[in-house]
């Protein structure tokens, strides 16, 4: 499994083995269908197996004369698997199949990277040390059960399990549970049945929220000591990850929401969706019952000190927030820090002057409000609903400006970079319609994914605003 090579999770494997060896050969195979590998000229990238997983071959040297960490020679295979076999048989170790490369701490990675920029990276502050009260998002191990589009139907569901002598096997089969979901929730029904529960709605997937019910006999893993803050009262977090390896999706995937949300909320491929809330609420224990700011102090501090303005004053957490947020969408930084930001939690630059940062934040603000789905952020909708039909989604497709639901019917007018358009490792256009197959949209359906055109388009036009001096 290639994944090693470079997922920060073994980054202590990687040091190990740089210790251990006087050489290290690695050939990266590549062919990982998951990430949706593609070779660098853009023809198709096959794996060497009949697997999903990119594979490697590495070979490790150790003649007993070790001194400081190993010498890494890196190289890749990319093609078809026939053009695999042929050079793996015929090619050696070593130039031209293998390159020295330098493996940077504290990573480690065993691929060939720009470490260049490195320094000037970590010279900002990170993410998670800037706001330190942050928690992966909640899993529930039953989405058909615990997450519904409204109200009603969630309650339906609970009412249906509470009223009939399901077993483990009806309850699978009636919501698609996995065993040890069915299990578990049918063993917390006594104390279900007691409870006096409210739905809230949570963020499953960008600008799709659905309601579930904040408990943790509903939900497997809810998270509760920081997902509670955005239920006590007014707030909304940041949704980020520590990795992104979709290819064609952004280096660093990010997005806003006033809801608890769902651990895959940003992040699809399996990867993680990690959250930090604005303000931290208090417990009805705590002696201090005023609400805190979700910022480490001396950071703060010095932020609001590098961007005190003469004419806007000194900023405020939203308006931090908001330049946290314009930077994690800057173009420039996201080209820039590529690399750094695929394999870690993002570091954000101090800015550069009190000017820099208030223009930045300004984007910020608008790129949140957007997301949030501010009616007023958002305005017209000009994608009129065509076509005669029933209005239900089967095969969605774009064509000549036209998102089509199906054989019929579609929306007009909207632009190839919509429907094409990431956040984080989704593509919202595509997403929310798939996810609806076979279903049939109602009025508020269609102005919903109107909406989501209009977000799209203005989040690429306000990206293309925001400029950075990364020195």
């Amino acid at each position: 499994n290639h994944g090693f090579l470079d997922n920060p999770t073994f980054r202590g494997m990687r040091w190990h083995l740089l210790k251990t060896f006087d050489k290290i050969h690695v050939l990266d195979l590549h062919g990982n269908t998951n990430k949706k590998e593609v070779a660098p000229d853009g023809s198709r990238d096959m794996n060497v197996f009949d697997i999903q997983q990119g594979v490697a071959i590495t070979i490790a040297v150790r003649k007993g004369k070790k001194k400081g960490m190993a010498e890494v020679w890196h190289g890749d295979l990319w093609g078809t698997r026939e053009r695999k076999y042929t050079s793996l048989e015929a090619g050696q170790i070593g130039t031209p199949v293998t390159e020295r490369i330098e493996c940077a701490p504290p990573q480690y990675a065993l691929v060939p990277r720009d470490n260049s920029l490195i320094d000037s990276y970590r010279l900002g502050f990170g993410l998670t040390e800037f706001m330190p009260k942050n928690v992966t998002g909640i899993v529930t191990m039953g989405d058909n059960f615990a997450l519904a589009d409204t109200a009603e139907q969630l309650r339906n569901r609970l009412d249906d399990l509470l009223a009939n002598n399901h077993s483990e096997e009806s309850l699978k089969k009636k919501y698609s549970l996995g065993k040890n979901y069915a299990e578990w929730v049918l063993s917390n029904k006594p104390e279900i049945k007691e409870a006096d529960l409210k739905p809230v709605p949570i963020t499953y997937r960008p600008f799709d929220n659905r309601v579930t019910y904040f408990d943790n006999r509903i939900l497997w893993r809810w998270r509760e000591k920081v997902m509670r803050n955005l239920i006590a009262g007014k707030n909304f977090a940041l949704i980020f990850s520590r990795q992104a390896v979709r290819a064609g999706a952004p280096p660093v995937n990010v997005l806003v929401t006033p809801n608890i949300f769902d651990n895959r909320g940003v992040y699809s491929n399996k990867g993680i969706s990690q959250a930090a809330p604005l303000y931290l609420y208090p417990d009805e224990q705590d002696l201090d019952q005023t609400r805190r700011v979700n910022f480490d102090p001396k950071l703060y501090s010095r932020l609001q000190k590098l961007a005190a303005h003469p004419d806007h004053g000194t900023p405020d957490e939203v308006a931090v927030f908001d330049y946290i947020y314009g930077v994690l969408h800057c173009p420039a930084y996201r080209e820039t820090y590529a690399e750094f930001l695929k394999i870690d939690f993002p570091r954000i630059p101090w800015p550069a002057s009190p000017d820099a940062f208030w223009d930045v934040s300004a984007k910020g603000a608008a790129l949140r409000r957007l997301h949030l789905m501010e009616p007023e952020a958002i305005g017209d909708t000009p994608y009129p609903f065509e076509g005669e039909g029933d209005a239900v989604v089967d095969k969605v497709a774009w064509k000549d400006g036209m998102v089509m639901i199906n054989k019929t019917q579609g929306f007009a007018g909207v632009p190839q970079l919509a429907w094409e358009f990431y956040i984080g490792g989704y593509q919202p256009a595509q997403k929310w319609l798939k996810d609806r197959k076979g279903r049939e949209l109602s009025f508020d359906d269609l102005q919903h994914y109107q909406r989501i055109i209009k977000i799209l388009c203005e989040t690429d036009r306000i990206m293309k605003t925001i400029e950075m001096d990364l020195g």
